[in-house]
C-alpha cells in the first residue's frame, strides 16, 4: 500500500500498524473515566455485527488549500462505519464524556504533511493525492477498540485499553 504514492521527504507516513479507524476522538481524558469509555464502546457495539471494510481510494484533508492529512477512504463499509461511529458518540454524550463533535469521516489516516511545508512540497503532496491509484484491500472489522494515544516527537503509540467485540454470524 505504501508504493501507491512517491516518497515525499515532507509526508511523514503512519506505520500500517499503527492505521486504525477513529469513531470518536476524546482527547485527555482522567483515568476514572476509563470505565465510563469503556461501557459507551461496548453499549454501541452491542448487538452491531461485523462487517467488511474496502479501502479503494485516497484523499486528503483539508480538500484545498495546504494538505495536512493525506488518507485512505472506504467504499464498501463505510455505511457501517459510520453508523457505528454515531452510536459511539451518543454513547459517549449520554455518559458526558467530551469528545471531538467535528462531523465523522470513514478514513484511516495514510500520512501527516509537516506543518512547515513550504507551497512547492505542498502542490507536490496534492498533485501525489490526485494520481494515487489504491489497490482495493478488503478486511473484517470485528469489534471496536478504545485506544490510549500517547504523542511524541518519534510519533503516536498507542495502547488498546479495553475492546468490545461486534457480533459474528
Amino acid at each position: 500500500m505504501f508504493r501507491c504514492a512517491p516518497d515525499l521527504p515532507t509526508l511523514r507516513r503512519v506505520k500500517p500498524e499503527l492505521m486504525h479507524v477513529t469513531l470518536a476522538f476524546l482527547g485527555p481524558t482522567p483515568d476514572e473515566r476509563l470505565a465510563d469509555v469503556t461501557s459507551a464502546v461496548e453499549a454501541a457495539a452491542s448487538g452491531v455485527t461485523a462487517f467488511d471494510i474496502e479501502i479503494d481510494h485516497s484523499g486528503r484533508f483539508p480538500a484545498s488549500g495546504k494538505p495536512r492529512v493525506v488518507w485512505l477512504g472506504m467504499g464498501a463499509g463505510a455505511p457501517a462505519v459510520l453508523a457505528l461511529g454515531e452510536r459511539v458518540r451518543a454513547e459517549l454524550a449520554r455518559r458526558d464524556l467530551a469528545f471531538d463533535r467535528k462531523p465523522l469521516r470513514a478514513h484511516v489516516s495514510f500520512g501527516r504533511v509537516r506543518e512547515d511545508v513550504q507551497l512547492a512540497d505542498a502542490r507536490s503532496i496534492a498533485a501525489a493525492v490526485e494520481a494515487m491509484r489504491i489497490p482495493h484491500l478488503r478486511f473484517r472489522a470485528d469489534a471496536a477498540v478504545v485506544f490510549e494515544s500517547v504523542l511524541s516527537p518519534r510519533g503516536p503509540r498507542y495502547t488498546a485499553r479495553a475492546k468490545a467485540p461486534l457480533r459474528v454470524l
